[in-house]
């Protein structure tokens, strides 16, 4: 697992003077981290350094781990050690995986000196070299500020519920679910009412709901004005074929979407196998009803708090949700 530890230097963003005797204390949110990111075509992006060689990076909060694609890895001439028995599961089936040992591997201010570094998947559209996953982004606070053209670590002191929204614009909460154990973005939304599992993954292209959770909101793929969408891929290697639908409804916390367009695919079918004793293939994973991808965190600004358990996300315009024809990445 790659060992992460940052060159940069902290900086508090409020000064806070000590506060009167009795008084709350003053909120004070020390930045300890900032990544530049880039935009470009439906994906978030971070350059980095692998063995000083240039690389671009997915910035991925659906991936538990950091990793390097397979044929990164080969044209890098690192050496791929198999890993017998290990799989990862995602969009569109399992994929195996390997481990390269990597001398110097940077992300800006950060830096990883001899670590091992998982290998899998295949290469995606673009020319990117692997995923920055959930063990390098979520350390710490941080946020997501897609329009700003950053990332930003936080270590809050003496800050209490929505103080951490520190740039005051109107914002809306949800709880995060699920135990802080694991490296995820899990969240309850509405979906025409309904409750809705939400995994927030800026791996993910689209935003994209199950069958299972449109048929719970009322939308079939035989329902009135759903159309089909073309095909999505994802880690595995199954394509997945998509439709959009109509929503009465979509609510994030307070932040409710009238009439919103979503993609409908059956993105986790192929992650099953077989148990031992059993010649029933069942789910691999515990797979989220729906991914909440880089077209919601294009038009939010995004802060998790890992301390409190909850996402604070403020509208900042244009569309939420992308429903163009094209195809679309959905990252493991």
């Amino acid at each position: 697992m790659v060992r992460w530890f940052c060159i940069l230097g902290a900086a508090a963003l409020t000064a806070a003077s000590a506060p009167a005797a009795g008084a709350a204390p003053i909120c004070q949110m020390q930045e300890v981290g900032e990544l530049p990111i880039q935009f470009d075509h439906g994906r978030m992006l971070v350059e980095a350094q692998i063995d000083g060689r240039p690389a671009r990076m997915i910035v991925d909060t659906g991936a538990t781990n950091t990793l390097i694609f397979r044929a990164s890895a080969i044209a890098m001439g690192l050496p791929i050690r198999p890993l017998a028995g290990v799989k990862f599961y995602g969009a569109g089936g399992e994929a195996g995986a390997g481990q390269v040992r990597i001398a110097d591997f940077r992300v800006a201010g950060f830096v990883a000196h001899n670590d091992d570094v998982l290998v899998s998947g295949k290469q995606p559209v673009g020319a990117e070299q692997g995923l920055l996953g959930a063990d390098f982004l979520l350390q710490t606070d941080v946020e997501l500020d897609v329009a700003g053209g950053k990332i930003r670590w936080f270590k809050p002191k003496g800050c209490a519920g929505d103080t951490v929204v520190y740039w005051g614009k109107a914002y809306s909460a949800a709880r995060m679910v699920g135990s802080s154990a694991f490296k995820k973005i899990d969240v309850r939304v509405q979906v025409n009412g309904a409750p809705v599992l939400a995994e927030m993954d800026t791996g993910a292209g689209p935003s994209i709901l199950t069958p299972v959770a449109a048929a719970r909101a009322g939308v079939t793929p035989v329902s009135e004005g759903v159309a089909r969408a073309g095909d999505i891929h994802g880690l595995g290697a199954r394509a997945m074929q998509a439709y959009i639908g109509v929503f009465q409804s979509f609510s994030f916390g307070d932040e409710t979407i009238k009439n919103a367009q979503l993609r409908i695919a059956d993105l986790f079918a192929a992650d099953k196998e077989v148990r031992l004793g059993s010649h029933i293939p069942e789910a691999a994973i515990d797979a989220p009803e729906m991914l909440l991808g880089v077209d919601f965190f294009h038009s939010h600004r995004v802060y998790v708090s890992l301390g409190q358990r909850t996402v604070y996300v403020s509208y900042i315009g244009g569309p939420v949700f992308q429903t163009t024809s094209r195809a679309l990445p959905a990252a493991p």
